[in-house]
């Protein structure tokens, strides 16, 4: 078993006012399932409240495919705008914490995206470096991904 860590920064833009946006991210399963490969984002109220559970489908080779599945507790602070979430130790494969934070711009809102994880992945570890750096461009593509779908769910509004 190896451990993948990882951090991802971003910044973006939503083309909508702040309150909009803000509803969007306090709604974690929904902007949850926007992110690439998320099969299901569900409550875990044995962990407590606003803690969800969320499991991916299996990514990587067929032979070699792993399901990351995690489970945060989320925090809201309306008033700033932000949404921080912090691992639930003892579920699943990975632990992910992170922060968003909204703020106005020119009719529009801007955003903060901090992304943090340690994936336990089932390889040998003279494979290490690979696949760490290939889970590591991979989760990039897919949180550039989960942004873009952010800023289009108004489309279909």
């Amino acid at each position: 078993m190896i451990e993948v860590p990882l951090q991802i920064e971003r910044a973006f833009t939503l083309p909508v006012a702040p309150e909009a946006a803000w509803d969007l991210l306090a709604d974690v399963p929904r902007w949850g399932r926007l992110f690439p490969h998320v099969e299901t984002v569900e409550p875990l109220p044995e962990a407590g409240p606003d803690v969800w559970q969320t499991a991916m489908a299996p990514l990587g080779p067929p032979v070699a495919a792993v399901r990351v599945v995690y489970a945060c507790r989320y925090t809201p602070d309306a008033a700033a705008r932000t949404l921080t979430w912090t691992p639930v130790e003892g579920v699943g494969n990975a632990q992910f914490d992170g922060r968003a934070t909204l703020r106005p711009e020119a009719g529009a809102t801007a955003g903060t995206l901090r992304l943090g994880a340690v994936l336990h992945i089932p390889a040998p570890r003279f494979v290490r470096a690979l696949v760490g750096s290939a889970v590591r461009v991979e989760m990039a593509r897919m949180t550039d991904t989960f942004l873009d779908r952010m800023r289009h769910v108004w489309d279909e509004a």
